[in-house]
């Protein structure tokens, strides 16, 4: 009896003294794309020497070289048409570690979702731009706009994916966000929020010309859009509006393990909403999520998901 009473106090003692699960966002993710001097490219006709009668080519004789490896910077060079090397510098755009941080306010007029954009200082430069996707139709303020010195506009469909996707991007006299620092951008919407994507860029998006156009395979080069860094945050979405308590329920199941898996929620809390909704028992979920906010067991997200949804 005494010694399964010592077994008890041990086993209490200790659980007591395991530490909290402590959250942490993830950063954005980047995809590992390296980038090297082509091994082969053309060359191109230029005439027929008339004593040879053989055909002359221009050889660009292509290469690219790193000129600041962790601001992303290459020097793109090669033998112009006049003879000479050309020389013009190229930044990736995955050259900024970010950390997005996403709350939305609800009042009578709607929801205001403001979004920390955190440049991180292991980034290599300053970020550029910041894109959100949303579903709704009533997405303020109008584009395009700039507010405060951020330009607001709309991105061409299909670039990022479905949805809408907005891109506020800080234009001078804004100072530039350098790595270490931190940005906030707003938008409204009578939409509640649901999970969405998010990108950013960082750098000098436009290239310098030097006279001529970049030989072809120096051009394939440049990185599109999709090798933005991209992740999750929260973004207005219609269809939330109008959803049925059980719609609800089958969103949060789907939708809480891609919120744990961006640092968003501790694994024991995600265990328990899951049961809890697996019974069909969201109200539970309703009357905890401010004290599980407050302990830092969920981060505003995952709070601002849920708290949308009461009410409908």
């Amino acid at each position: 009896m005494k010694r399964a009473l010592l077994i008890a106090i041990f086993l209490t003692v200790s659980l007591a003294a395991t530490p909290a699960q402590q959250l942490q966002r993830v950063a954005l993710q980047k995809k590992k794309i390296e980038l090297k001097s082509p091994s082969t490219w053309s060359k191109s006709f230029v005439r027929i020497d008339p004593q040879t009668k053989k055909e002359i080519y221009h050889d660009p004789k292509p290469r690219l070289e790193v000129a600041n490896a962790r601001a992303g910077k290459y020097y793109m060079k090669w033998i112009g048409h006049d003879g000479k090397e050309k020389v013009t510098v190229y930044q990736r755009p995955d050259c900024v570690d970010v950390i997005v941080i996403a709350s939305a306010a609800k009042s009578a007029s709607g929801y205001e979702y403001e979004y920390t954009v955190q440049n991180l200082k292991t980034s290599g430069d300053y970020l550029n731009g910041f894109a959100v996707q949303n579903f709704s139709a009533d997405v303020s303020p109008k584009r395009p706009s700039n507010v405060n010195n951020v330009f607001i506009g709309d991105m061409s469909a299909g670039i990022f994916g479905g949805g809408n996707w907005i891109r506020f991007a800080p234009i001078p006299p804004h100072p530039k966000v350098q790595p270490g620092q931190t940005v906030k951008f707003r938008l409204y919407s009578q939409s509640p929020p649901a999970l969405v994507e998010c990108r950013v860029n960082g750098g000098d998006f436009v290239m310098m010309g030097v006279g001529e156009e970049l030989p072809p395979e120096l051009e394939a080069l440049i990185l599109s859009y999709d090798a933005f860094p991209r992740g999750h945050t929260i973004g207005p979405s219609d269809d939330l509006r109008r959803m049925s308590q059980e719609g609800k329920i089958s969103y949060l199941l789907k939708t809480l393990p891609q919120c744990q898996k961006q640092g968003w929620m501790t694994t024991q809390v995600l265990q328990t909403y899951e049961q809890l909704l697996k019974r069909g028992d969201l109200r539970s979920i309703f009357t905890r999520i401010a004290n599980d906010l407050r302990v830092s067991s969920i981060t505003t997200e995952v709070f601002a998901i849920i708290e949308g949804m009461k009410g409908g």
